[in-house]
């Protein structure tokens, strides 16, 4: 930032600024605007798509025949999943991506399960799902898909003890953030069965090591961060934050800004200059 001498504005195409130290942004005075919901309906789709591939094995029988197997009657018979009609989704975090997880849930004729402290129950029942506190939504649920911020209070939120609770048949889908989860103690419970599986896009450690324990169990998908990776999502980004400078530039506020207070005391035709 001291090395930009004309620096007025910075923008980051992610939606939340990690890439960017905000405070120090903040003490000159330099607005920093980011680009929240940007990925919202690829994770959604990439969540429906985790419960489908981890339940009904998907990626597991591909492997087999790639490698020449044809495992009919085991995948038909022996570990065959479960049809999502009729099944409780719960959802921990109900944000732009769990609502949106949540509508595309119900197209498959699921019940879901919410837990989120910030947001209103009535807004919860007025998108056709029901609030619940986060034990019972662990007891519940046949699929506990986690849609929560990563803050200092979340961290391994889902952890031995909420594991424990939930169904030894049901999935633990997440394509938030790794450290939501303690995967040690989920890793234990994969490996002793006592869940049914789990699909992950985010990990504990990001790059995930080629020798982690995840990986070598049979009731696990894993992808590599890429739940947000869609063509669409680049193309809004890119217009999201050209909408903001524009606004910038017209002498008005934009949209979305991470540090607002700079506003007031902002020069407004300061990138004319």
């Amino acid at each position: 930032l001291d090395a930009s001498k004309n620096l007025k504005v910075v923008a980051c195409t992610r939606g939340g600024a990690v890439n960017v130290d905000v405070d120090a942004a903040t003490d000159r005075g330099i607005p920093v605007i980011n680009t929240p919901g940007r990925n919202a309906d690829a994770v959604a789709d990439y969540t429906i798509w985790f419960i489908l591939a981890e339940t009904r094995n998907i990626a597991r029988a591909f492997e087999d025949l790639r490698k020449g197997d044809w495992k009919y009657e085991y995948y038909d018979y022996e570990i065959c999943g479960y049809e999502l009609a009729g099944k409780s989704l719960g959802l921990i975090g109900f944000g732009q991506v769990g609502r949106k997880v949540a509508q595309r849930a119900k197209g498959f004729e699921m019940n879901v399960l919410v837990y989120d402290p910030y947001v209103r129950s009535d807004d919860i029942i007025a998108m056709g799902c029901q609030p619940v506190d986060l034990e019972r939504l662990l007891k519940e649920s046949d699929f506990v898909s986690i849609h929560a911020r990563l803050t200092p209070s979340t961290v391994k939120m889902i952890g031995a003890r909420e594991i424990a609770l939930m169904k030894k048949t049901a999935y633990l889908i997440n394509t938030a953030r790794g450290k939501l989860v303690d995967q040690k103690a989920l890793c234990e419970a994969l490996e002793k069965r006592r869940i049914a599986g789990a699909a992950l896009d985010v990990f504990e450690n990001e790059p995930l090591s080629k020798d982690d324990p995840i990986l070598t169990y049979d009731n696990v998908t894993v992808t590599p961060h890429i739940g947000g990776a869609a063509k669409d999502v680049v193309a809004r980004a890119a217009k999201m934050v050209a909408e903001d400078v524009k606004r910038l530039l017209e002498g008005k506020a934009p949209l979305y800004c991470v540090n607002p207070s700079v506003l007031s005391k902002w020069d407004k035709s300061g990138l004319l200059r």
